[in-house]
């Protein structure tokens, strides 16, 4: 994993150090927010989004996991493709190379994705998009850094099934994570989406009545698309 040369203390090139000690800041943050609210070595509805995610990508492909953590979800793809994990928590990823021996890359992908053009298959962000500020931008990242005909696969909470629907009637938050930076619902999903894509499969995993209505009671908003 490349890290990038200390600065020195003595240097007052402030262009220099502050992309530095901007991304450090940001990973403390995420660090401290997985491990105080116990989000390490879990994720949510793991069993049934991995293997949704695994048989939508197949195998044999080059594939980047945006948004690793410390590759809770990641293992359950890695065997027969080749797997990249990104990341700004600094301690998740490490653990995710040691634990998975797999390639990981340390860096703020909020407005930029720092890979090449035309490098993955495959790019998956499991409950990623909606941490970040500029969806538009990241999608239009996403479909930069695929190849042609390449696969985007990811998920998302639906912040307006029932339940919360009625949460926000009674007064209360729709949302309690400070980190979670947009709601989406599958309108604005599909919105940002099709900018880039052609959604190809739009789903749940989570809501037992889900199959009636994603909308309205799935708990997740869970797709497969195609560069256009």
């Amino acid at each position: 994993m490349e890290e990038k040369e200390e600065s020195s203390p003595l240097k007052s090139d402030a262009k220099s150090e502050k992309p530095d000690r901007d991304i450090r800041i940001l990973a403390d943050f995420y660090s401290k927010h997985h491990l105080n609210g116990n989000r390490r070595n879990q994720s949510v509805s793991e069993e049934k989004r991995s293997q949704l995610f695994k048989e939508w990508m197949g195998k044999n492909k080059k594939v980047l996991d945006m948004g690793c953590r410390d590759g809770i979800l990641t293992r359950h793809f890695i065997e027969e493709n080749d797997v990249t994990g990104l990341d700004i928590d600094k301690q998740a990823l490490e653990a995710c190379r040691k634990n998975l021996n797999i390639e990981t890359k340390w860096a703020d992908f909020s407005l930029q994705i720092p890979l090449p053009a035309s490098s993955f298959d495959v790019v998956v962000a499991g409950e990623v998009l909606e941490h970040l500020p500029y969806p538009e931008i990241t999608v239009a990242e996403v479909s930069r850094i695929l190849k042609p005909n390449g696969l985007f696969i990811g998920s998302v909470p639906n912040s307006y099934h029932l339940k919360n629907r009625l949460r926000v009637l009674k007064g209360r938050l729709i949302d309690y994570d400070q980190t979670h930076l947009r709601a989406y619902n599958v309108m604005l999903l599909k919105q940002y989406l099709e900018k880039e894509f052609v959604i190809e499969e739009l789903t749940s995993c989570r809501g037992k009545s889900a199959f009636l209505s994603i909308a309205w009671f799935g708990r997740d908003l869970v797709w497969k698309c195609k560069k256009k």
